[in-house]
């Protein structure tokens, strides 16, 4: 048998690690903080902060037996996946305005300028890095990472550590920020795709008249043109796309995770 002092100090350990296992889920999904331009040791410190700050305020909460490592794995995993609900809905928004990229990319045939993206860890062309760049941006200048961290501190008063369960609406809530993600897609390049369409109506009709000219050539001179010009006039719309949706798409995985508001969050 332990001593009295010997469990309240392994009780605040398991503690602390659970909130560090939530809150270290968070930080390895988030925009930036997730990306491999971010050393492992720079997240791992800030995760172990934060769960310091955090963790001394549950210490009086009484957590189930633990029997044997299992027992402990268990709860480890059902916090890591509150936290990395929270970060996966924001990485699967931020997919949608690279979707929006690589259809333009594709249209025009400007896919082949394929740059690195640290936040996926992949090569994606130039034009999702840019919209992507726009959406992160916009998401630091909202406040969104603000938003994500109320959501978890939250998530703590509801479901203390030691006590989280799998909301029975999260994977609902996954597939609804996944069809928002493709709504930002379509709503951010429709622009750019009506454009490309109407161009290459232009570069039929031209060789229909002029056969003689290379409508290949031609067609890719007009794209080069239009895909640049369309952008620089519509990427402040693709902006109020993304962050139209952003705050909806937070609120609802915060109703979930907190169990606030069972209702479906409508954001737009």
């Amino acid at each position: 048998m332990l001593s009295p002092l010997l469990t309240l100090y392994l009780n605040q350990f398991l503690i602390f690690v659970l909130v560090l296992t939530r809150i270290g889920a968070l930080i390895m999904t988030l925009p930036v903080l997730g990306g491999s331009t971010i050393p492992v040791q720079i997240r791992a410190f800030l995760a172990v902060a934060v769960a310091f700050l955090i963790a001394p305020l549950h210490w009086g909460h009484q957590l189930p037996e633990i029997e044997n490592m299992g027992a402990l794995g268990l709860l480890m995993a059902r916090e890591m996946i509150l936290g990395l609900a929270l970060g996966t809905s924001v990485m699967i928004l931020l997919s949608g305005m690279q979707l929006a990229g690589q259809v333009i990319s594709q249209m025009s045939g400007l896919s082949l300028a394929d740059v690195a993206n640290p936040t996926f860890d992949t090569t994606v062309p130039i034009l999702s890095q840019l919209l992507e760049s726009v959406a992160i941006a916009l998401f630091f200048l909202l406040g969104g990472h603000r938003l994500v961290l109320a959501a978890l501190l939250d998530s703590f008063t509801w479901l203390p550590p030691g006590a989280a369960t799998l909301p029975d609406e999260l994977p609902m809530a996954l597939v609804e920020v996944t069809a928002h993600s493709f709504h930002v897609g379509i709503r951010a390049s429709a622009p750019v795709m009506v454009a490309l369409f109407l161009a290459v109506l232009v570069v039929a009709l031209i060789s229909r008249t002029l056969p003689q000219l290379n409508a290949v050539a031609i067609g890719l001179n007009f794209n080069a043109i239009i895909v640049p010009l369309m952008i620089a006039i519509t990427i402040g719309s693709a902006a109020i796309t993304f962050q139209e949706e952003l705050g909806g798409v937070l609120q609802r995985m915060r109703d979930v995770i907190t169990d606030t508001s069972p209702a479906i969050q409508q954001t737009h």
